[in-house]
């Protein structure tokens, strides 16, 4: 099972590869190579050509809209991204630009209304859930937001982001049951990003509070099972 996982992975690598060599004289190949160069000036120079020629390619337009993004240029960004959610062939990315650019001008009303939108199209979008709880976490609305990732586990329970936030929200909170099982599937799903350490030593620290309690049904759901377990 592993050795077909390894072997779709080289190949997909290697036919993405080649796509990327044969695309690169291409003014979106040219976009692209300046986006990872980080000089968003000719990035969106082409991209506006390129849009210009092609009005319907998706792609393009999420290309565009995320150079200025990276440019901070939110004005134009969101003048590119509003338009693109409203689309017929709109997909969870598009609603997830949109989502950088209102929580960057912390426009927070319409960012709500966007992501409720995001998820009445898109419901079992883990991605949506997860970072519709990280803007509501700004406004401090804890509560709803980790009601939120939960909801995105349920829905999508192999993306990894809202086992990392609720593991994280029940670690600051007097649960300890549930930090543990959040952070313990965060782990097997993402063994080896930059997050995974914080959430290691979490349940290190999560483990030990754990085992020192004596009492360790004091302020845990007792009617749930995995806390019953």
């Amino acid at each position: 099972m592993k050795f077909s996982i390894i072997v779709t992975c080289i190949l997909f690598f290697t036919n993405s590869l080649f796509a990327q060599q044969a695309d690169s004289t291409s003014p979106e190949g040219k976009a692209k190579m300046f986006l990872r160069q980080g000089d968003y000036t000719n990035a969106i120079m082409l991209l506006t050509r390129a849009a210009s020629s092609n009005p319907e390619d998706l792609a393009i337009q999420k290309d565009l809209a995320y150079a200025y993004y990276m440019k901070r240029d939110f004005v134009k960004g969101l003048e590119v991204a509003k338009p693109i959610v409203k689309r017929k062939d709109a997909d969870v990315q598009s609603f997830q630009i949109l989502g950088m650019m209102y929580k960057a001008i912390e426009e927070r009303k319409e960012c709500e209304k966007m992501y409720k939108e995001g998820l009445r199209r898109f419901p079992n979008s883990g991605v949506l859930y997860n970072e519709y709880g990280e803007m509501l976490w700004t406004k401090q609305d804890f509560a709803e937001a980790v009601r939120l990732w939960e909801r995105g586990i349920l829905s999508e329970p192999s993306y990894p982001g809202n086992y990392y936030n609720a593991a994280k929200y029940y670690y600051a909170s007097q649960d300890k049951v549930w930090s543990i099982i959040y952070g313990e599937i965060f782990v097997n799903l993402e063994s080896f990003s930059k997050r995974t350490p914080e959430i290691k030593s979490l349940l290190l620290d999560s483990y030990k509070k754990l085992f020192i309690d004596t009492d360790i049904y004091k302020n845990q759901d007792v009617k749930n099972v995995f806390v019953k377990a």
